[in-house]
């Protein structure tokens, strides 16, 4: 019941904050256009512009099928990469068994993290904790609006490796005593243009 009651809150909350955006930023602004530090970056910032795009990704992180904690990366050109209240979402500790969060380019945890998609690329890091050790699921659960040009990464940074998440949407890891298995310099989600 709790984890519906988060996912209606988390939908809602994407919903009220795309419509403040909308009211608060005019769309011919330049508000979007700011890069991103290493929590949040831009790749190849040779000559960094903002996409267009207006969409968004769902990850959520899965211990088993009544275990999980989700986030919102939501694309909007306007938004900034650092926290914003009203364009984001702070990650409250809860007492699930696991834990999912994206990081801002200003280091706060996010469960609805909006910020604009660059032409060249954009990184977001994300948080993963779990209160035992086992095995878990990182799944991408919805793509919304992302243009098939876009290629979507899961990065490990733990095992040196990489996932197309359009390809391959579930990406099973483990947690360990080992602090480099969780924690917020593991994982991150690559959004970049085919080559």
């Amino acid at each position: 019941m709790k984890q519906k009651i988060l996912a209606m809150m988390v939908l809602a909350g994407a919903c009220l904050s795309a419509c403040q955006k909308d009211a608060l930023v005019p769309s011919g602004s330049s508000q979007g256009n700011q890069t991103k530090s290493s929590t949040t970056t831009v790749l190849n910032q040779d000559t960094v512009s903002n996409d267009t795009t207006r969409g968004y990704l769902r990850v959520q992180l899965a211990a088993d099928a009544t275990n999980t904690d989700n986030v919102l990366i939501e694309f909007s050109p306007n938004s900034k990469s650092s926290y914003v209240s009203n364009e984001d979402a702070r990650t409250f500790k809860g007492f699930g068994q696991v834990s999912l969060s994206s990081i801002s380019s200003d280091n706060v945890l996010l469960s609805i993290n909006s910020l604009p998609l660059s032409t060249k690329g954009t990184a977001v890091k994300l948080a993963v904790s779990a209160k035992s050790k086992g095995t878990f699921k990182l799944n991408l659960s919805t793509i919304h609006g992302i243009p098939n040009t876009f290629d979507i990464w899961l990065k490990d940074k733990f095992k040196k490796d990489s996932t197309n998440f359009r390809v391959n949407p579930s990406y099973s890891f483990t947690i360990s005593s080992d602090t480099t298995t969780y924690g917020s310099n593991r994982f991150s989600v690559v959004l970049r243009t085919h080559k």
